[in-house]
């Protein structure tokens, strides 16, 4: 799970030219599917001016960056209907009051988890008598503009978050937002530990189809990838390849020197 606080800022790439094509500015929520639908990008003071990225055409959510197989799936907010009527409900659900379906008003939402692989909203994370509690999707009975409306009587009743846990859950990091295009994506991508990367506990959903697409493809510089052996420049990548490919840096790597098509 993914809170949106880690998405926000996030650099877009497209896998087709190796290049950097926006940053995410915001996101859209399905109040009725409980999903995450878009993110709008390089986003101006009008919403009906942005564009955004439908969530179903994104290859791979990471630490560093998400990638989309090309700049044609992002889309223009005024040619897209469905967008429209997401941004006219308005259901931000950070900071709205949690109300349960008997009535009590029993804290406010701090934070949204979403999955990954599906960009369903896997849980809301609510702040009550100064901790941290976690209510799972399938008891939430109402994501409304002003209420999360929620099964249950009272906080006890749902997961609490480790109080130790708490500030760093909730610092909010800071990133570059200059949505011009770069050459080198990877290029100051890095969050101040350089072993983030190689602290892998296997690749999501995503990683492992963009990992499937590099086969067939060619990288215009040569790449070390994780066993220690080569990628060259203009070598045509192999199935042998890809299962050499084990850290998301090494991931990034080749996904920002992928060949022109």
């Amino acid at each position: 799970m993914k809170p949106t606080k880690e998405i926000i800022g996030l650099r877009i790439i497209s896998i087709s030219d190796g290049t950097q094509v926006g940053v995410v500015k915001d996101f859209v929520l399905n109040p009725q599917e409980k999903t995450l639908d878009f993110l709008i990008i390089d986003q101006p003071t009008d919403y009906f001016g942005a564009k955004v990225l439908p969530y179903a055409d994104i290859l791979g959510l990471g630490e560093f960056a998400i990638t989309i197989p090309n700049s044609e799936v992002i889309q223009d907010v005024a040619q897209n209907m469905e967008v429209q009527n997401l941004l006219r409900q308005n259901t931000r659900v950070l900071g709205t009051k949690v109300l349960t379906k008997k009535g009590q008003l029993i804290g406010e939402v701090k934070e949204i988890l979403i999955d990954e692989e599906t960009g369903r909203i896997a849980a809301c994370l609510f702040e009550s008598d100064a901790r941290m509690h976690e209510i799972e999707a399938e008891k939430i009975i109402t994501l409304g503009k002003e209420l999360l409306i929620i099964e249950g009587d009272q906080t006890v009743q749902n997961k609490e978050i480790p109080e130790q846990s708490n500030e760093n859950l909730f610092e909010i990091p800071s990133y570059s937002m200059d949505p011009t295009p770069v050459s080198d994506p990877i290029q100051g991508l890095s969050r101040d530990d350089d072993s983030v990367g190689e602290q892998e506990a296997g690749f999501n959903l995503f990683e492992q189809r963009q990992l499937q697409y590099f086969i067939g493809k060619r990288v215009e510089k040569t790449i070390i990838l994780d066993n220690g052996d080569s990628l060259k420049a203009g070598e045509t990548i192999t199935p042998e390849m890809v299962t050499h490919i084990t850290t998301r840096s090494t991931l990034m790597e080749v996904t920002s020197h992928l060949q022109k098509n």
